[in-house]
């Protein structure tokens, strides 16, 4: 169909580059012969919508990414696209990969949270509601030191 259209173009060009709306078929004539291959762009397509959904994209998947096998497999798919779609579409699908990646669950290094009530502080599995900052972070504490604060008067 593409073709079709650029025939149509190439045949009113000649007669129509006298009259004043030339240089507006002339331009449409260019755009549509550097646009790429509708199977580049839908490519293009898809991988625009992974990078804005790529939060929805399910954890096994993440996961699965997450590991050396998924690594190897991420880094040979940008490759391969690199190699075959040119820079543009490369750089979209490493963008895409290295969302995937970033979304992945992390196993918890240590079961210390970035606070530790240390000394005799009882510790609490958990106290009441969430707070906001967990609730929007989308934190999970797995300890809390306590759920009181003892304070001094000030002496001097």
């Amino acid at each position: 169909m593409i073709e079709q259209i650029i025939g149509f173009i190439r045949m009113q060009q000649p007669s129509q580059s006298l009259q004043q709306g030339g240089a507006a078929i002339q331009s449409i004539y260019t755009m549509i012969s550097k646009l790429d291959s509708p199977m580049k762009l839908i490519y293009g397509f898809i991988v625009i919508l992974i990078i804005v959904y790529s939060s929805e994209i399910p954890a096994d998947y993440r996961t699965f990414t997450d590991s050396f096998l998924g690594k190897i497999f991420g880094v040979g798919i940008v490759y391969g696209v690199i190699e075959t779609m040119g820079w543009v579409y490369g750089l979209l699908t490493a963008m895409a990969f290295l969302l995937i990646l970033n979304g992945a669950p992390r196993k918890l290094t240590s079961s210390l949270e970035g606070f530790d009530g240390g000394g005799s502080v009882t510790e609490k599995k958990a106290v009441g509601k969430r707070w906001f900052v967990e609730k929007v972070l989308g934190e999970r504490t797995t300890a809390i030191a306590t759920d009181r604060v003892t304070t001094n008067a000030i002496t001097d």
